[in-house]
């Protein structure tokens, strides 16, 4: 005897609805900071500054904040066995919290988008806003917009919270400051601190203030919540939305194509973060290396797969490091610090695309696996569109696979203009004498997009024609095959046909 299946619980209140938007982003921000945690613990980065400090500026970099690093002000004061002769003395360097002489200055600022927390982030939004609307009755629009409200103002609550404790000092690593006191020590520099090996000017730099600008990190974090949820809107298939919404021409059109390259992005993004626990398991066998892996991947794990997909997608990819020098100007320039000339050769630039790891070249590696890529997810997107009606497929203006095919590839078009902008990273740090900017460095991972996005429409358009023309392929071959003599399968005598249930809404 079949049961008879169960009915749909109520749609809730207001208030309900609110409370569960509210609980999917105070959720979200949660698991990224734990994800954040474990990823600054495999680093080892409490050697540098404390965890619970690091763990909030990380959060807020992977929902776009930067961080800007100044000198620690109680380091910004030289000691006299540093300026005790040459032109620091005569400048009036005194000790200890005097507050006159010279001293070094250091200010920087960096922008990187750590993706695996921000993908982790996403997940758990997605999954708490709208999986728990699956077993409900359809609901109006009024509460779809108080489940919006709850979590848009509670993501406007706490992020800007989370960036305000954001801050901290940060002890520089040892190879940093000596390299700064080799380069103190150096030319016309050194005939300023009385040829010392930076002395106590390099004290200024042993330490700097980090902080996080909480406005930025809570626009940006509001747009991460509010793309989140649109997106889902038009991709979340096990979940029941409200009428005009889920029967919309919109997502009936958008729902198949969407869903699946969100599927396809998940699955390489908890591959990347597999690989990290496994790196981590063979950490715990004593291997210092596997633990750094298993760190890095829990925070940028994404960002290297975008690297590489896009790079086969024509997006130029080039990760380097150069100094910043005065070109004359500043106080280095008028003693002929300027014309040293020896810091173009410290300058390192590597053109990613033409890396090679194992003979083949980075871009044809990233090209391959894109093709492959899409070729499944055309594959599953045919399968997951609605089959037309013969009325419909008289009007319509294009074939079915064709359709699949402009889709694919104006999704794949878009995401190559934007992933390029996710991935990238930048690091300055600039060296200051009394306001004067003698100098610094500059690191980054910066890409041209070029025409990737074209490429990207053509080869997911081709790719996408490809899966879907598969896909019709085996439903046909199916179909003659069930039409055989003798193919079709036997019931068991006793067995009664019971009537598939169908919900209201096949595309939700």
């Amino acid at each position: 005897m079949s049961s008879a299946p169960s009915r749909p619980a109520a749609p809730g209140s207001p208030w309900r609805h609110t409370l569960e938007g509210a609980l999917s982003v105070a959720i979200a921000v949660l698991v990224m900071a734990a994800a954040a945690w474990a990823a600054l613990a495999a680093l080892g980065a409490g050697a540098i500054a404390p965890v619970a400090r690091l763990v909030p500026m990380t959060v807020s970099m992977a929902v776009g904040g930067g961080v800007t690093v100044e000198s620690a002000p109680s380091a910004g004061a030289a000691d006299d066995g540093g300026l005790g002769g040459g032109l620091g003395g005569l400048l009036g360097g005194s000790g200890g919290g005097g507050g006159g002489g010279l001293s070094l200055g250091l200010s920087g600022a960096a922008a990187v988008t750590p993706l695996t927390l921000t993908f982790l982030g996403t997940v758990v939004l997605a999954v708490g806003f709208f999986r728990p609307l699956r077993r409900r009755q359809r609901p109006a629009p009024a509460l779809l917009w108080a489940r919006c409200g709850g979590a848009l103002v509670t993501a406007a609550a706490v992020l800007p919270a989370l960036a305000g404790t954001a801050r901290g000092t940060a002890r520089l690593p040892e190879s940093v400051t000596e390299r700064f006191g080799r380069g103190a020590s150096s030319g016309a520099f050194s005939r300023i601190t009385g040829g010392s090996e930076g002395g106590g000017l390099t004290k200024g730099l042993s330490s700097v203030v980090f902080e996080t600008d909480a406005v930025a990190t809570a626009f940006l974090g509001l747009l991460w919540v509010g793309a989140v949820l649109a997106l889902g809107c038009l991709a979340a298939r096990h979940t029941t939305l409200p009428r005009p919404l889920a029967l919309g021409r919109l997502r009936r059109k958008w729902n198949a194509v969407a869903s699946t390259l969100a599927g396809t992005a998940a699955v390489l993004c908890c591959s990347a973060s597999a690989v990290a626990l496994l790196a981590g398991a063979a950490a715990l066998t004593g291997r210092e290396r596997a633990a750094e892996a298993a760190g890095l991947l829990l925070l940028i794990g994404p960002n290297l797969l975008g690297v590489l997909l896009t790079t086969g997608l024509g997006t130029s990819w080039e990760a380097g490091v150069h100094r910043i020098q005065p070109d004359g100007g500043g106080m280095l320039g008028m003693l002929g610090g300027g014309a040293q000339g020896g810091g173009e050769g410290t300058d390192t630039s590597v053109d990613l695309g033409g890396w090679s790891g194992v003979g083949v070249p980075l871009w044809l590696l990233g090209m391959f696996l894109t093709l492959l890529l899409l070729v499944v997810a055309g594959y599953v997107a045919a399968s997951r569109t609605p089959t037309r009606t013969p009325r419909e497929e008289s009007d319509a203006l294009l074939d079915r696979h064709v359709e699949t095919a402009l889709r694919m590839g104006i999704a794949v078009g878009v995401t190559a203009l934007v992933l390029p902008l996710l991935a990238r990273g930048s690091l300055r740090i600039g060296i200051s004498l009394m306001g004067n900017e003698m100098g610094g460095v500059t690191a980054g991972l910066d890409a041209t997009s070029g025409l990737s996005a074209l490429t990207g429409f053509v080869l997911a358009a081709l790719a996408g024609y490809g899966g879907s023309r598969l896909r019709s392929r085996r439903v046909r071959r199916r179909g003659l095959a069930a039409q055989r003599p003798g193919t079709a399968p036997r019931r068991p005598a006793g067995a009664r046909s019971t009537p598939s249930r169908v919900t209201s809404d096949p595309t939700s």
